[in-house]
């Protein structure tokens, strides 16, 4: 069975803080939880279980749980910057049944096209 295991992105040299001051509008995904990957297209979705809508570049109100939606390959893609404030985190990675400890790290960054999917009620 095709399972995730350690996934990692080098750091960049950009302050957090100036992606976020040169973000006009976008959505900062502080925690994200529970998702899935076509294993054959790079197709994606997670949940963003905590998020904050950033406004002429100043981070604003928390969003509702949404999805984020988009392309693994595409997605690396379109990043156009990287913070140097890499951090690791440790998870699951579940699927029929099982459970597996994974590792994961990367600094801030800032994807240019995502989908993100929710509602308003």
């Amino acid at each position: 069975m095709v399972r995730m295991t350690n996934t990692f992105l080098r750091e960049g040299d950009v302050d957090p803080e100036a992606i976020i001051a040169d973000t006009e509008f976008g959505v900062y995904c502080v925690q994200l939880g529970g998702g899935q990957v076509d294993t054959a297209s790079g197709d994606f979705v997670f949940g963003v279980t905590e998020g904050y809508l950033i406004e002429h570049g100043k981070l604003t109100r928390p969003i509702r749980p949404a999805q984020l939606i988009g392309n693994g390959p595409a997605a690396l893609l379109d990043i156009d910057a990287i913070g140097n404030d890499f951090a690791t985190w440790t998870g699951t990675c579940g699927k029929s049944g099982q459970s597996v400890p994974v590792s994961s790290g990367q600094p801030t960054l800032r994807v240019q096209n995502l989908t993100i999917g929710g509602t308003a009620a």
